[in-house]
């Protein structure tokens, strides 16, 4: 069961990395695709952070304390994007609004955001690989 809810948060993440938002960027204009990826990122959080609860509660029942740390871990930046790092890009990208470019506040946010996909995604390679150990 850890097996399938780890391959599914790597599937949906790496899916949604490399095909929704490119197009959903390369398609829409700056300010119709920031009104889409308001509605959809917060979904992918809050499923990725459905799946990590999930992952927990397994860990749990078959007693997988590795499983567990990186379901803890997993949890921890579903919240962080979907209640703290999500609200502030959007909140520095309105203050943007009116610029060609976005600033430099807009940029560091979103690295940031970006890295915390990147060990979402590390993170639930690694709880398959401990699975197998």
């Amino acid at each position: 069961m850890l097996l399938i809810i780890y391959s599914i948060l790597i599937g949906y993440m790496v899916f949604f990395t490399l095909c929704i938002a490119p197009i959903i960027n390369n398609t829409l204009d700056r300010e119709n695709a920031s009104k889409l990826l308001r509605k959809v990122f917060p979904k992918n959080f809050l499923f990725g952070l459905i799946l990590s609860i999930l992952a927990i509660l397994v860990s749990v029942i078959l007693e997988q304390k590795n499983s567990l740390f990186i379901a803890i871990f997993l949890t921890c930046l579903f919240l962080a994007n979907l209640y703290y790092i999500m609200p502030k890009i959007n909140t520095i990208s309105d203050k943007d609004k009116k610029r060609k470019e976005y600033s430099k506040n807009f940029k560091k946010f979103h690295l940031f955001f970006l890295v915390l996909y990147l060990l979402k995604m590390l993170a639930a390679i690694i709880g398959i690989i401990l699975i197998y150990n």
